[in-house]
């Protein structure tokens, strides 16, 4: 019953005239990863309570530095790249529909969102939201995009470093768009991931959505001077509606405090923690 009401939630909210846009008043704080690889991130180094409680705890040291409200999410990576093309060639893994509905129902125990992150390696980003759509159409669950994951025809995902154009972000906005108006839903957040300027080639021509807040997200693990410079620069080449950084527990060299992620400019409104 807990679950079922923390997912109605915010339906309940947008249909009484909550705002349209949700990280002017939320600050999102996700643990990134794939529950079955401790590899990929933090999300699969925990289970159960041990997870839930790493990112409350996580999520509780911004409180001091925003006045925001803190909103966690588990950041779920549903189609992950792969080196083997596969018999479909597409060179991507889907998450199973059973997995990622184990992980939505813990997170809605735990009043979190859920974000589904997709590599599409040779796959279509619009197919890959389709596979997503039951999840995508739930009023608790966002969604990410991975440039550096999307790959031509004949590219190796890891071997090369893949790009997205607007068309593809524009698609994604389009789905939600429509799944929002359907389902009658309250507004998603969108969240593009970047840390190199060829990663968004044509970034000055992704629309805006109305129901939908645009995040781009500084990716790319390294010294806190080089993780500085690439988010000036990713946001100087052409910033989105908001701005998020990623935080890497393990590669990064002096992890960035929560004070000093909030000193960044433009502040984030999404921290992704890796």
């Amino acid at each position: 019953m807990l679950a079922m009401l923390s997912g109605l939630l915010a339906s309940v909210l947008w249909s009484a005239g909550a705002s349209p846009r949700l990280l002017d008043s939320q600050l999102l704080v996700t643990w990134y990863g794939n529950p079955h690889s401790c590899r990929m991130g933090i999300l699969g180094e925990f289970s159960a309570a041990d997870r839930a409680n790493g990112l409350r705890r996580q999520a509780a040291a911004y409180r001091t530095f925003t006045a925001k409200e803190v909103v966690a999410a588990y950041h779920l990576v549903a189609v992950v790249a792969q080196r083997a093309p596969g018999s479909d060639q597409t060179c991507r893994r889907r998450e199973s529909a059973e997995d990622i509905r184990s992980l939505l129902h813990e997170a809605r125990e735990n009043g979190f969102k859920l974000v589904l992150d997709v590599q599409p390696g040779r796959s279509t980003v619009l197919s890959e939201l389709e596979y997503l759509r039951p999840f995508l159409s739930e009023a608790d669950v966002y969604l990410a995009l991975a440039p550096e994951w999307a790959m031509a025809p004949g590219e190796v995902p890891g071997r090369e470093r893949g790009s997205m154009r607007a068309g593809d972000i524009n698609t994604a906005l389009d789905f939600l768009d429509h799944v929002i108006t359907e389902k009658k839903l309250p507004p998603k957040v969108l969240i593009v991931h970047q840390f190199t300027l060829e990663m968004l080639p044509d970034k000055k021509n992704i629309r805006r959505s109305p129901n939908v807040d645009l995040v781009l997200n500084m990716d790319g693990f390294g010294s806190q001077s080089l993780k500085r410079s690439t988010y000036r620069a990713i946001m100087g080449q052409q910033q989105l509606d908001f701005a998020g950084v990623k935080l890497f527990y393990r590669q990064d060299t002096g992890l960035f405090s929560p004070e000093q992620v909030m000193s960044l400019r433009p502040i984030p409104s999404v921290i992704v923690y890796q």
